[in-house]
């Protein structure tokens, strides 16, 4: 008994000193005041935020999981509520399946088809810890030499500076002819605060290269579904020559200045000793009484901090640069026929490069403090330039198809109001006032509602409003290309949201309806057209985790219908289901977790991909889904590592082959995965 309430007494301690840091350092945990240094401890308490200033001093902070339970999805694409069509291997392009158009106004530098491959500012993130912070995820397949590996960095260089930078390499051969992958990517950011945190500056870089070839599919599905040939590589495909290059690399700074100090002087005055007593009135008397009495004066400055501050002035400058190669050795496959003249009947080089320059002036209320709670009252308003070009030719032939030039000037700002601890109103609204574009908007605002008290919380409701004007982007109004050209005039489109969902803990219920007018979309010509009229996308969804006793789960699962099915399709439901048991084993120094994965959606006519254009594109003839996708795992927790075997897509052992994720693209097959996620805290 004595022995084990000493294990109890040090784990408390060495607890307690694992929370104890710096105020600079986490602005998250409640801090308290040590009378002697706090010591360098072992702690896996890190948490992370977006890497802007604003992120930083709103309390957007989120802590880093270390369960072994999400340990064994070795695909990117698991993460999110959603399900993903994509293209028999990964890395390449992909589309959710639920529907949610999170596409901003302005300039458009994102690439839909690769976003959850892609690091950028957005994504980027800066971590905060007692200790130096190190990750390292390698993940391997039998067989195929399938490989993944990534390294995560954060560290505290002094009170006042930090970095945090991140490596990622994939590379998968792919089960299919002209399937193969190679995906790398990095960032890196530096944070420097001043001593009395006045100014602060972040600078940061990224780099994205992603190689893919583009089989187009396998010419007749049904040489996969008969399951006649167990050798995926030998069924035939639509391309064997073409291949995608996607380089994206930017930079950027942003730096705040408040416009008052923290502290302010008060001049406090204090009456000292009396003057000696005067006999007598006279001139002479008189003069020695001023005299006194200014000396008997004291002046004394006390520093205080400020209550109330005008703010503070921000300035962030980025560049971007995305590059994009189709190369094509036999542009006369058949696959593209129903399109346009070919300019070139030898070689497919085409080439687009855009490059972004952005300086966005913004003023807002935050100051100095950093809020444990939601901040009572926030404000901002500022304004953004771009200047945008974009060149497309061939660099075989070098020769240029086009060359265009962008000017955009747009204004925008926000509010976050907290009433009685209960109410939460926020509003942002953007509008492009010159140039490019001119006249789009959007609006966006939300009410959160939280039920009960402090002792009693059940939760909250919100309900989302979002409205926006939305003109054609540069590429679908125009684009010249070995296989496709086109010039169009399409209207500017309307979208009208609202969201209303309740949550509970960890779990959620929402229902959501979008209305879309003038909506622009890619048709079965795989080229850009517009609807005339108006339409809904309704949707019904809840997700939810829980843990009881040693099992958990975690799930979603949503049903969606579009009121115009000819120019969005859906399907109707889509969900995954997660759920694991742990048990502890050699006296509790590791656990280990057998865990089973199921996602389906029922079946429906996914849009079809065209490499040329790294689009997907309505198709009429070929329905998937109605197949669960089924992953088997068993990780085990040994302190910080996590070690996990994975063997995907089990459901193909009953025989049935009819797994396609993408109109003529299959489901990755079965095959085992191991994998490895290392957390250094040193």
């Amino acid at each position: 008994m004595a022995r084990e309430l000493a294990t109890l007494f040090i784990i408390l301690f060495f607890s307690i000193l694992g929370f104890s840091q710096e105020p600079n350092r986490d602005s998250i945990v409640p801090q308290k005041t040590h009378s002697t240094p706090t010591l360098p401890v072992d702690s896996t308490f890190v948490t992370y935020n977006h890497f802007s200033f604003d992120s930083i001093f709103l309390n957007t902070n989120k802590v880093i999981d270390t369960l072994a339970f999400h340990a064994s999805n070795h695909e990117t694409l698991e993460r999110g509520n959603t399900v993903f069509s994509t293209l028999s291997n990964t890395g390449l392009a992909h589309k959710p399946m639920r529907f949610n158009y999170l596409k901003q106004i302005g300039f458009d530098m994102s690439l839909p088809a690769f976003s959850e491959y892609l690091q950028n500012e957005q994504n980027m993130v800066s971590y905060q810890s007692v200790l130096p912070y190190s990750e390292v995820r390698y993940v391997m397949t039998s067989g195929d030499k399938e490989q993944h590996l990534s390294f995560r960095f954060g560290r505290q260089f002094s009170p006042r500076l930090s970095i945090a930078f991140a490596i990622n390499s994939d590379y998968s051969p792919g089960g299919f002819r002209n399937n193969k992958t190679v995906n790398n990517n990095a960032w890196i950011n530096a944070r420097y605060l001043t001593k009395s945190q006045r100014y602060g500056a972040i600078a940061y870089f990224y780099r994205n290269k992603l190689e893919m070839q583009e089989n187009g599919g396998i010419v007749n599905d049904e040489n996969y579904t008969s399951h006649t040939e167990s050798d995926n590589s030998v069924i035939s495909t639509n391309l064997n020559d073409a291949c995608n290059f996607v380089t994206t690399l930017g930079a950027g700074l942003e730096h705040y200045f408040n416009l008052l100090p923290q502290t302010k002087q008060i001049k406090i005055e204090e009456e000292a000793a009396s003057p000696l007593p005067i006999d007598s009135l006279n001139v002479d008397s008189l003069l020695l009484t001023n005299d006194s009495i200014a000396d008997s004066i004291a002046v004394r400055y006390e520093t205080q901090t400020r209550k109330f501050t005008l703010g503070r002035i921000c300035h962030h400058f980025s560049y971007q640069r995305n590059k994009l190669i189709y190369n094509e050795s036999s542009p006369t496959a058949a696959f593209y026929m129903p399109f346009d003249t070919l300019f070139n009947v030898s070689k497919t080089t085409d080439t687009t490069i855009v490059h972004a320059f952005r300086n966005t002036l913004k003023w807002s209320s935050l100051g100095y403090q950093k809020y444990n709670d939601d901040i009572p009252f926030y404000l901002y308003a500022g304004m953004t330039h771009g200047f945008y070009n974009v060149k497309r030719f061939d660099y075989f032939e070098d020769s240029t198809f086009s060359v265009k030039h962008y000017n955009q000037l747009s204004i925008n700002g926000g509010i976050i109001i907290n009433l009685f601890k209960s109410t939460r109103i926020t509003g942002q609204a953007e509008l492009v006032t010159l140039g490019y574009q001119i006249g789009d908007f959007d609006i966006k605002g939300q009410w959160k509602q939280f039920v009960g008290t402090s002792n009693k919380n059940w939760g909250f409701a919100s309900f989302d409003v979002e409205v926006k004007r939305q003109s054609a982007s540069w590429f679908e109004q125009s684009y010249s290309s070995n296989h496709f050209r086109w010039d169009n005039d399409f209207k500017a489109s309307t979208y009208l949201g609202f969201d209303l969902k309740y949550n509970y803990g960890n779990y959620c219920v929402g229902v959501k309806q979008t209305s879309i007018s003038q909506y622009i979309y890619f048709g079965t010509d795989a080229r850009p057209a517009q609807f005339d009229g108006m339409f809904s996308i309704r949707e019904a969804y809840m997700s939810f985790y829980q843990k009881l006793w040693r099992f958990e789960m975690e799930g979603f699962a949503c049903v969606q219908k579009s009121s115009n099915e000819e120019v969005m399709h859906l399907p109707l439901f889509l969900g995954r289901l997660k759920v694991a048991y742990s048990q502890p084993v050699f006296r509790k120094a590791a656990t280990i977790q057998p865990s089973l994965t199921v996602q389906y959606f029922t079946k429906y006519l996914a849009d079809a991909y065209m490499p040329a254009t790294r689009t997907f594109h309505l198709q009429n003839e070929v329905e998937i889904g109605n197949f669960p996708f089924i992953d088997l795992a068993i990780s085990i927790k040994v302190k910080k590592a996590d070690i996990f075997v994975n063997y995907s897509n089990m459901f193909l052992l009953t025989g049935n082959y009819d797994a396609f994720i993408a109109p003529h693209y299959p489901m990755r097959g079965s095959k085992f995965f191991f994998g490895v996620n290392w957390r250094l805290f040193n």
